[in-house]
């Protein structure tokens, strides 16, 4: 297993912080980054919303951001097994916002993995003095999305306009007093 410097672990997820080697592994299929982790392989591979450009921008995230590899992405390991990626879209912003994302294969949907890993990451970023707010963002046919969100202490605080994707749906959870 390549060693990452950051790991989570929760009740039945465990979280893995991507390095740049991981994420080129990717490129390579599900086995190869299972194989990279030192777990077994996922059901299918990539989870949606994270194709070929989605892995570029983590890598340059990742690059410009050196000294918080955290704050990138982390892969989801639940009952042995790589079942998603989830992370940061980068370090808090100068308002103490950070922002983050998730993504759990399809076969995997539907057994608390999405809850725990996007709970670990709000757990972890409020660990960090500088975050103020943890925010996300879905689009409206995404319920499953929405309800994960809202399991983890979101709420929904309104959206903009996307010129790509449409309606684009924003949820925020503030750090406790």
């Amino acid at each position: 297993m390549t060693e990452s410097p950051l790991m989570e672990q929760g009740r039945s997820v465990s979280l893995i912080c991507a390095t740049s080697e991981m994420i080129q592994a990717e490129d390579m299929g599900g086995e190869a980054i299972a194989s990279c982790l030192g777990v077994a392989p996922p059901a299918s591979w990539p989870p949606e919303h994270n194709d070929a450009a989605t892995r570029s921008w983590m890598s340059d995230l990742l690059a410009q951001n050196p000294d918080e590899p955290g704050y990138v992405s982390w892969y989801v390991i639940g009952q042995g097994r790589l079942v998603g990626v989830c992370g940061y879209k980068g370090p808090p912003n100068l308002w103490g916002e950070v922002e983050i994302g998730y993504s759990i294969v399809e076969a995997e949907h539907r057994k608390g993995f999405g809850v725990e890993a996007a709970g670990l990451l709000v757990a972890r970023a409020f660990r960090d003095p500088r975050v103020a707010v943890v925010t996300a963002e879905t689009l409206p046919a995404l319920v499953a999305s929405q309800k994960v969100l809202m399991r983890c202490g979101f709420s929904h605080v309104g959206g903009h306009m996307d010129p790509d994707q449409g309606q684009i749906m924003r949820f925020e959870v503030p750090r406790p007093a």
